[in-house]
């Protein structure tokens, strides 16, 4: 097995981390990542977005009309946006009349985005009225290109020798054969396999976020890169060029 994991000769990846409603921060990075891009103007560049836009901090619904623009803009610029574990309890909480089952997604950051959207709550935590009525107004007030935005991103994608989702895998799988769960929420076995006993090199390498670490973190088999934004923490890119990895940090 070819464990020399690269980047196609001729691309540049710049894998994005936990953006958590940070606009500005998000902002900051694109202004460093382009002038990252013009020390090698000769390149192509593609910007893979981990996923976890949104819940947390002050602007969700800020940090989704930036990714929106970018993703609607003809610049030459690969572009990936991938789905994070809260994106999908937004989804579910919008979608799913059992409130009980969906709700906690205002306990871990949702509050935050629903009122990034212009909706006040009457309590805190909401009762039962206030979380029916938060739901029913995002649905009608989430614009509809925010909406499409959500529910068509993909969970994955695979550039050269490396796989890109939102939380890892689980490496007792196929990369085939990964379900949502774990490309959008799985830690253990993931995060510590080159510790196993029973650990095998996989034949792509990782680049994720959602587990947050003080730096970077490089293993045998990923690359993490949720630095904790949120939590004060910066907000942190991984270059992959080559066989090379590098990073970009915001705060």
């Amino acid at each position: 097995m070819n464990n020399q994991y690269s980047i196609p000769e001729g691309f540049r990846v710049y894998a994005v981390g936990d953006v958590h409603g940070y606009p500005d921060a998000l902002e900051r990075m694109h202004l460093l990542i382009k002038r990252d891009m013009e020390s090698s103007p000769d390149l192509t560049y593609h910007i893979v977005y981990l996923g976890d836009f949104i819940d947390r901090g002050p602007d969700s619904a800020g940090v989704l009309d930036q990714l929106i623009l970018l993703k609607e803009r003809n610049d030459g610029i690969f572009r990936s946006f991938l789905l994070g574990n809260h994106e999908h309890a937004m989804i579910r909480f919008m979608n799913d009349p059992y409130i009980d089952e969906t709700s906690s997604w205002l306990e871990w950051g949702g509050v935050e985005t629903v009122q990034s959207y212009g909706y006040s709550f009457r309590t805190f935590p909401p009762v039962r009225d206030d979380i029916e009525d938060a739901r029913d107004y995002l649905n009608s007030h989430v614009p509809e290109k925010h909406w499409d935005f959500l529910i068509n991103m993909p969970m994955a994608i695979e550039i050269g020798g490396y796989f890109f989702s939102h939380a890892g895998v689980d490496p007792r799988k196929s990369f085939k054969s990964q379900d949502i769960w774990d490309l959008i929420a799985i830690r253990q076995p993931f995060l510590s396999w080159h510790e196993e006993v029973d650990y095998k090199p996989l034949s792509k390498k990782v680049v994720h976020g959602h587990t947050i670490s003080k730096e970077p973190v490089i293993r045998p088999h990923r690359i993490g890169v949720d630095t904790g934004l949120y939590r004060g923490g910066p907000l942190t890119t991984a270059v992959l060029e080559g066989e090379d990895v590098r990073f970009l940090q915001v705060r």
